[in-house]
């Protein structure tokens, strides 16, 4: 898993691993974040660049899921505090797919260590 991975890396702990398991073990206990990890979505990409206009630095949100022309963008934040920065940086995602023709685009700012979802409106 990511989690274990991390552990590996050192980038975190083994006790914050263990941590961080039951932290996303109980979040996925929210239907919105349950949706995300379903088997419901024709195409699942992490961490992949959306392709964007020549002269534009390429994006890399952590998730994107799609179904026909539905697209959820998700990025998980692991600090202990929410930043206005990171809503930003999920309307740029969605106004990316937006613009590539995905309708309807949700976005969503995981703050996995705080147990909380910010819903991110264009």
């Amino acid at each position: 898993s990511s989690i274990e991975q991390m552990i590996r890396d050192a980038v975190i702990s083994s006790k914050e691993g263990e941590q961080l398991h039951r932290e996303v073990t109980k979040a996925l206990e929210n239907p919105t974040i349950a949706e995300w990890f379903s088997e419901e979505w024709s195409e699942i990409r992490n961490e992949n660049e959306i392709i964007v206009p020549r002269g534009e630095s390429a994006r890399r949100p952590d998730r994107v899921m799609t179904k026909g022309r539905r697209a959820i963008v998700v990025d998980y934040k692991f600090g202990n505090r929410e930043q206005s920065a990171y809503t930003e940086q999920l309307r740029d995602y969605m106004s990316l797919l937006t613009r590539i023709g995905y309708t309807p685009v949700e976005g969503y700012v995981w703050y996995v260590r705080l147990g909380k979802i910010v819903e991110v409106t264009q």
